[in-house]
């Protein structure tokens, strides 16, 4: 599989990008040393930073003044780090990006306030712009990706989940903030309504993508690759699509067997992990999902098309970022 660069796909932003970095160090400015040393723990290191690198492209595309996206990146790049900690709670998670998580060094009391610390900050930033639209927007969608996250939860251990209520799922507790990323960074350059809306469902698109092709480095990769535990996903129960494809496309014999087990968690082991990921790998479940990400990538490319820009280098950089999402490694 081609190696996609992000760094060279961002390059048309690099300069802004350093900028949210500065913003998101510099944010962190309380009277409680803890608080400071939490977030120079967080960010420290450059994560991939795709949601900011997503806004500003895409206001990049309409218009050179960047500031107001700038930040609004920064805003986005908090909330989504606060649902990266909630997460690291909720699934009991010690290790994130290769090293301990924000729960496992600090614990879950500490966690869970400064995930809603980051929350605060976010809103914090974009409040001096009083712009309804986006306070709105980034409400609806910090709402989206709990409606996700909730319905998500209800159906862990469910092997009969359908493939629409998949969608669904990672449609809401992923894409529609990915949506958001690219739709907000063209209304700070102020693009026209048409192509805001384009922009919003180029998110959409690769959002889906990313998730599956997630989904999919969760179950096919190494630790190392994807910097956590592999087969972390279906040992909390959730049950995504290469494994939804595997179950439809092996006997139903050998599909009833992994459900009773998928249904009963304690049964859920490293080996039972191990045979889910050889079968899915040998009965193509893996490259049938790889392949349902390719079609939401090529849906992006489509709202793309209509896209009259000022920058033409940004509007490759949106291309080639759909590509991305599937071809990364982790």
């Amino acid at each position: 599989m081609e190696k996609i660069n992000l760094l060279e796909i961002v390059k048309p932003v690099a300069r802004e990008l350093e900028k949210v970095e500065q913003h998101l160090r510099r944010s962190i400015d309380s009277k409680y040393d803890i608080i400071n040393e939490i977030g120079s723990y967080l960010f420290e290191g450059k994560g991939k930073r795709l949601r900011p690198a997503l806004v500003l492209l895409s206001a990049s595309v309409f218009k050179k003044a960047m500031s107001k996206a700038i930040n609004v990146a920064a805003s986005i790049e908090f909330i989504h780090t606060a649902t990266l900690i909630h997460d690291d709670i909720i699934d009991n998670a010690a290790i994130r990006r290769g090293k301990a998580s924000l729960n496992g060094k600090y614990g879950n009391t500490v966690s869970v306030l400064f995930g809603d610390f980051l929350y605060c900050e976010a809103f914090k930033q974009v409040s001096k712009y009083e712009d309804a639209y986006i306070g709105k927007g980034l409400l609806d969608a910090a709402q989206c990706m709990c409606e996700g996250e909730i319905y998500q939860n209800i159906n862990n251990y469910n092997p009969d989940i359908t493939k629409e209520n998949y969608i669904s799922i990672i449609e809401n507790k992923t894409a529609q903030f990915i949506s958001k990323c690219s739709e907000l960074g063209a209304y700070c350059a102020d693009a026209k309504k048409s192509q805001i809306a384009a922009m919003k469902k180029y998110g959409l698109y690769i959002g889906t993508a990313f998730q599956i092709a997630d989904d999919v480095f969760d179950l096919a990769a190494d630790d190392e690759t994807i910097g956590k535990p592999s087969g972390k996903d279906l040992i909390e129960g959730k049950v995504t699509l290469p494994v939804l494809a595997m179950l439809q496309k092996i006997p139903k014999k050998t599909a009833d067997g992994f459900k009773k087990i998928i249904s009963s968690k304690d049964a859920i082991t490293g080996d039972f992990i191990k045979e889910i990921k050889k079968t899915a790998v040998e009965c193509g479940a893996i490259s049938d999902s790889l392949k349902t990400a390719g079609e939401y990538v090529i849906k992006a490319k489509e709202a793309l098309s209509g896209i009259k820009a000022a920058n033409a280098k940004s509007l490759q950089s949106l291309s080639e970022l759909s590509d991305y999402v599937i071809k990364r490694k982790n």
